[in-house]
């Protein structure tokens, strides 16, 4: 199309990427290909932009100096050097994090049955709204039933003493 459009005065390079890049509008991975076009003339220019635009290709500048080329090269690849130093502490934070947390999983895993276990007991609980308790019927060993009774006792009497309202 370039070349019908500009009757045969460009000069096309393409490339294909090997290796699919994300999509940022729709995440998917997208096979994507680069091209550079060489052409004299401003009118040639409108055509070529007009063209680039009607696809949606991404336009980049490109210096006319071989010297401004290759400082905006140097430029790219200090910032590629530094996005990968950035992803290479960012990976070994995130490295040392896990093995931390790896270190206390069985732990926190026995603390959640237990919550859980004692929520379960807790649900099994009838509420008393006239009196603000929770009621619950059980079978104790008749020889704990004065040692129970004292723990009940003890734990009414703390609650009692932090709440001054009741």
């Amino acid at each position: 199309m370039l070349w019908r459009a500009c009757r045969g005065n460009v000069f096309l390079r393409q490339a294909e990427i090997d290796t699919p890049l994300e999509d940022p509008s729709s995440s998917d991975q997208v096979y994507k290909s680069v091209f550079i076009i060489f052409f004299q003339g401003d009118q040639l220019k409108t055509r070529v932009k007009k063209i680039c635009e009607g696809f949606r290709a991404t336009l980049y500048p490109c210096p006319e100096s071989p010297a401004d080329r290759r400082e905006m090269a140097m430029g790219v690849m200090t910032r590629i050097e530094d996005l990968n130093t950035v992803l290479g502490q960012t990976q070994d934070h995130r490295h040392r994090v896990l093995v931390a947390a790896a270190k206390n999983i069985k732990n926190w895993f026995v603390k959640v049955r237990k919550i859980k276990a004692i929520y379960h007991t807790l649900n099994l609980f009838n509420l008393d709204v006239t009196q603000k308790c929770l009621i619950a019927e059980c079978w104790v060993p008749a020889l704990d039933l004065e040692t129970i009774q004292l723990a009940l006792r003890r734990e009414r009497n703390a609650a009692v003493a932090q709440c001054p309202l009741s």
